[in-house]
């Protein structure tokens, strides 16, 4: 006698709260990265920078801040529908994700310090 096949399990406690963070932490980090290329004149005490030098220059933060948000919305599709399969590949690209931005974070900060101290 076979038995019936069992519901798919909903996400647990765990994977919902790194889907969560995930999209905190990608989101404050694209909104940064767009940040950093909207004021790199600033940065450069160069307020009288060409349009043309600026986005040049900026172009690497807006794009990585495009590809964060577009990986996450990539993430939110995979999880939301598919088998069983696809959902556990968008649970393990997210929690990739956020460990990357979250070493990225602490090794920038770690730069910093030794750098230039406390």
């Amino acid at each position: 006698m076979r038995s019936a096949p069992h519901p798919p399990r909903a996400l647990g406690g765990g994977w919902t709260a790194t889907l969560v963070i995930d999209a905190i932490v990608t989101l404050v980090t694209a909104t940064a990265l767009a940040g950093i290329g909207v004021l790199i004149p600033a940065f450069e005490e160069n307020l009288d920078m060409s349009a043309g030098r600026h986005f040049s220059e900026a172009a690497p933060f807006f794009a990585g801040a495009a590809l964060l948000v577009a990986s996450l919305v990539a993430t939110a599709l995979i999880v939301r529908s598919g088998p069983e399969r696809r959902r556990r590949a968008g649970l393990v690209t997210a929690a990739v994700r956020l460990g990357a931005l979250v070493a990225g974070g602490v090794a920038l900060i770690v730069y910093g310090t030794l750098t230039y101290g406390v």
